[in-house]
């Protein structure tokens, strides 16, 4: 006969004692040891990789001084653009060959070969520059040029264009209304790495749920663990509270570990609280799953199913939690809404409890 009283301390117990199993699987402690790697180092990672897709970025950053290679005369113009600059050492070389050999032997980053004609003439003007095989060093030394390339260009497109027939500059009154786009930076740091740092533990613990459940039932396990006092509710929810717990207290260490990087957090307190939510709703869904396929692989594929539909489709609603917790970080939300929406996943996850009840409860094992 099924037992329908539920012991807390019986699922304490349980919960402590998937806990210390946990503790020595490698896989787990792995994931925790690279997701603290990335939050400990978070502001060198984020420069780091926003600057491969926005290399314009490190604008913004103080750059140590480029020697470069000037190939040509004391009287071109391009050199003496590249006097003025703040971040550039020129070095003039009469011969390509000298400035190669000092390239070459790193004495200097980069050689540009002025072009031979000059603004008041007619002939196309070519300015050759060499970069090094680094990409990262070949990306700085491109920003620092391509202010005074552009000054360049416009000198010379300011004598030229004097002597097309009919010519007259076209004047634009533009309205500059104050707003400014936001940075890479802020964009990755908020809508990326904060929600999915917070996030990861929530989906790690949809998949360690998989593992306690349906390793019970592949070990012929279950039916020994039914045989102490021991319901199969008050087995399956201490293993489902272990899940839920762990995420809040790494959510927590990983926030803490951002803040030290310097990372503005606002609302830690319902940002923790949403995620908690979220955890217990993709526990509360792999436990059901788990005990309706009871095959660890199947298990498996299908949380791995459900929760990259669910990864995908957050960012197309204004409040999912991925978006929420952006906004809350950012104090972009009121008060009102936010609760109304962490009360919305808290029923979700209430329905998804009530629902693994009935699944244990109509489980052939539960006898």
């Amino acid at each position: 006969m099924t037992r329908h009283r539920v012991s807390a301390k019986k699922i304490q117990t349980i919960a402590k004692k998937e806990f210390k199993e946990l503790m020595r699987e490698k896989t787990f402690i792995l994931a925790i040891i690279i997701q603290l790697f990335i939050a400990s180092f978070s502001t060198f990672l984020v420069i780091g990789l926003t600057s491969f897709y926005d290399p314009s970025m490190l604008n913004n950053i103080e750059m140590e001084d480029t020697n470069i290679a000037v190939v040509g005369l004391e009287s071109d113009e391009f050199y003496q653009i590249l006097l003025q600059e703040r971040n550039i050492r020129p070095y003039l070389y009469n011969d390509f060959q000298l400035a190669y050999t000092d390239f070459y032997e790193r004495n200097v980053d980069a050689i540009i070969v002025t072009p031979a004609g000059t603004a008041d003439g007619t002939g196309l003007l070519n300015v050759d520059i060499y970069l090094p095989k680094s990409e990262i060093k070949a990306t700085v030394v491109s920003l620092q040029l391509k202010e005074p390339l552009e000054r360049y260009e416009q000198s010379v497109r300011d004598v030229r264009t004097q002597r097309l027939p009919g010519y007259t500059p076209i004047e634009f009154n533009i309205i500059k209304r104050g707003i400014k786009a936001t940075s890479t930076y802020f964009e990755f740091i908020y809508v990326a790495l904060l929600p999915l740092l917070v996030f990861t533990p929530a989906f790690i613990s949809g998949g360690l749920i998989v593992d306690f459940i349906t390793e019970e039932y592949e070990r012929k396990t279950m039916d020994m663990l039914l045989v102490t006092p021991a319901s199969m509710l008050e087995i399956v929810s201490g293993k489902a509270m272990l899940a839920t717990l762990i995420v809040p207290l790494q959510s927590f260490v990983w926030m803490l570990l951002l803040s030290m990087n310097r990372v503005e957090i606002n609302n830690s307190f319902q940002i923790l609280l949403t995620v908690t939510i979220v955890a217990f709703i993709l526990v509360m869904a792999s436990t059901i799953i788990s005990v309706l396929f009871k095959d660890r692989g199947v298990a498996q594929l299908i949380y791995s199913l459900v929760l990259i539909f669910l990864f995908m489709s957050s960012y197309l609603f204004t409040n999912s939690p991925l978006n929420l917790v952006t906004r809350l970080s950012i104090e972009s939300i009121g008060a009102l809404e936010s609760w109304t929406w962490i009360g919305i996943y808290m029923s979700v996850g209430i329905v998804l409890y009530t629902a693994m009840i009935m699944a244990v409860r109509h489980d052939p094992h539960n006898i």
